[in-house]
């Protein structure tokens, strides 16, 4: 059940505050309006690119390419790469973006006094790309596609055109960077491997002469040198013949001997060769190489311009700002109604006021001015004793009778004097001269002494709710005119047999000046001898003073609030007021008047004593 009343009471508040959250909602959407119409569209242009991880050889076009766990770590390093200043920089300096008025850096005044002066051009310009180029890395932005090899280019631009022109600009500087890179790198290597084949050769030299200095010295066995086969055996036959001879005939050098020693250097020498043919064909091979890189990346959709901008995304904006407006307006709402705003239950009377709440009063439609004859809603007493409203009238009359035997435990038959009951409000408007007739009209019905004083006497109404024209004796008496009497100033009520002194037209003069006389509490004084219950309707606190000097006579206050219309702060600086002003101990209760009981956004069931006893 309290879900339900919780439901009921916000939306019983969204129908209360309906103005006020159209409003304010209203004017975020029109400020949210005002600003994308100021704000420059921004088109942002993207480029495709792959990241092809496999090694290319065109000398070698049919390696195989083997993917290995680190092509993520290759892709990644792609995408810094294709943002790094480098790349970047070299896209300001071709497209001259330094001289773009989007891009450019913003001419400072001392930079204009640095340049009248005659300032270092070439630190000038340096300072003029770094601008440039910090400016435009926050137009650019590289991503990978999630874990693919694709990686997106963008940069964003107030001109759609620009913004494709410039994202095709950084993934070409991007790729030929890539290979330069490359050639860089095989140019490197083909360097460092010219020096080890200038060694080789080096060598390879050394042994070939060593080589034809043994051929020069054994010149008779060129022949056998020539053919290696051959000149084995006739060594061998040589050396059996050797055997033969007698002990006197010369000896040669043992042709084996002769032939290891030929064999080894010409093994070197074939060594180096070997050596130095490699070492030269891989040096060709890099060569060739340099002026045959290809890039290991490749742009598989160019950018395009784009149609529509980026930023501001208008409709997205304007959705998001919608709800945003609806909830700062119903956040202004509820502000309103409980902050700023007025009074919508009775716990929050207490709370906030600090004081008794003795009932809350429904609304009923129809005010005095729009009856018959000009007669008001206290009617309601008479011609429907047993509605809702004149029940809550009874009940405040209950609530006083309780605060008077808290402060008096005396019971009223054994009372001397009779009570003076001030009805008064913080503001204009919220039913307090209503209400004082209808509590005076109930104590008549129910047989009491009582009198009701119309003391708002700069916009007197009570004469309007018993139908009787106004007066000017009792303005008269508070004047200085001479007493005519309390029975000559006393109109009566012909519904209830009330007692009523009535107000003249509406005073243009000051009257707290009036009712801060002797003669005020003299009459009230006369008034408790003669009548049971004197009820005195009084101005609003916050509109005149007179009601805090009337506030020192009396024994109960009635503070009555309109429901969810008076301002919570004007209604707890009014009560301090009145704390301040009446005599000690005397009880200050609010009257929660006009509550709203129309039930279409009502889930509530209607209480058992209402569909029992109501009239």
């Amino acid at each position: 059940m309290s879900d339900i009343a919780d439901l009921r009471m916000i939306l019983g508040l969204l129908r209360r505050q309906i103005w006020v959250v159209l409003a304010t909602a209203a004017a975020i959407l029109s400020l949210t309006a005002i600003v994308l119409t100021v704000l420059t569209p921004r088109y942002t242009a993207q480029a495709l690119v792959v990241v092809d991880t496999s090694a290319k050889n065109l000398l070698a076009p049919d390696s195989a390419a083997i993917a290995n766990a680190s092509d993520n770590a290759r892709v990644e390093g792609e995408v810094r790469i294709a943002q790094s200043d480098a790349v970047l920089l070299d896209v300001v300096r071709e497209g001259k973006l330094t001289d773009d008025p989007e891009f450019a850096p913003r001419s400072g005044y001392l930079t204009g006094i640095f340049a009248r002066f005659g300032g270092a051009s070439s630190q000038t310009t340096d300072d003029a790309e770094r601008e440039t180029l910090a400016s435009f890395k926050e137009a650019v932005r590289v991503r990978r596609e999630g874990l693919t090899y694709l990686i997106t280019v963008g940069v964003t631009s107030e001109d759609a055109a620009k913004a494709a022109f410039l994202a095709n600009r950084v993934a070409s500087v991007y790729i030929r960077h890539q290979i330069d890179a490359k050639v860089a790198g095989t140019i490197a290597a083909r360097n460092s491997l010219q020096a080890r084949v200038s060694a080789a050769k080096d060598s390879l030299a050394s042994h070939e002469g060593r080589l034809d200095a043994f051929l020069a010295a054994n010149a008779g066995m060129r022949d056998a040198f020539s053919n290696g086969n051959m000149g084995l055996r006739v060594a061998d036959a040589q050396l059996n013949r050797a055997a033969t001879l007698p002990t006197s005939t010369p000896q040669l050098p043992p042709p084996s001997e002769t032939l290891t020693q030929f064999y080894s250097l010409q093994q070197s020498a074939e060594i180096a060769r070997a050596q130095y043919q490699n070492l030269l064909t891989r040096l060709q091979d890099f060569e060739a190489q340099a002026s045959l890189q290809l890039a290991d990346s490749r742009v598989i959709s160019e950018a395009l311009p784009p149609i529509e901008p980026s930023y501001p995304r208008v409709a997205a904006v304007l959705a998001v700002m919608s709800l945003v407006a609806l909830g700062f307006g119903i956040g202004a709402g509820f502000l309103r109604e409980f902050f700023v705003g007025g009074f919508t239950g009775e716990d929050q009377v207490e709370a906030v006021l600090n004081i008794q709440l003795a009932s809350v009063v429904p609304h009923e439609e129809g005010g005095e001015l729009e009856r018959p004859h000009g007669r008001g809603l206290s009617d309601r007493i008479m011609t429907a004793p047993l509605s809702v409203f004149s029940e809550s009238i009874r009940r405040i009359r209950v609530s006083v009778e309780q605060a008077l035997l808290n402060r008096h435990p005396v019971l009223e038959d054994a009372r001397e004097e009779g009570i003076v009951i001030m009805v008064s409000s913080s503001l204009p408007g919220e039913g307090k001269s209503t209400l004082a007739t209808a509590l005076a009209r109930t104590y008549a019905l129910a047989g009491k002494r009582t009198l009701l004083i119309d003391c708002d006497l700069r916009k007197p109404s009570i004469h309007r709710h018993v139908d009787r024209e106004p007066t000017p004796a009792f303005v008269n008496l508070l004047r200085g005119e001479a007493d005519p009497g309390l029975a000559s100033m006393v109109a009566v009520d012909h519904a209830t047999n009330l007692s009523v002194i009535l107000g003249a037209r509406p005073a243009e003069f000051a009257t707290d000046e009036l009712l801060m006389s002797a003669r005020v509490r003299a009459l009230l004084s006369r008034a408790r001898l003669h009548f049971d219950y004197v009820v005195i309707d009084t101005p609003p606190v916050e509109a005149a003073v007179d009601a805090l000097y009337l506030a020192r006579l009396c024994d109960v206050a009635l503070f009555v609030v309109r429901w969810a219309r008076t301002p919570q702060n004007v209604a707890r600086k009014a009560v301090a007021a009145l704390k301040g002003n009446v005599g000690g101990g005397t009880p200050v209760i609010a009257v929660l008047n006009g509550q709203d009981q129309r039930h279409w956004f009502s889930f509530k069931a209607k209480p058992l004593w209402r569909t029992a006893y109501a009239g």
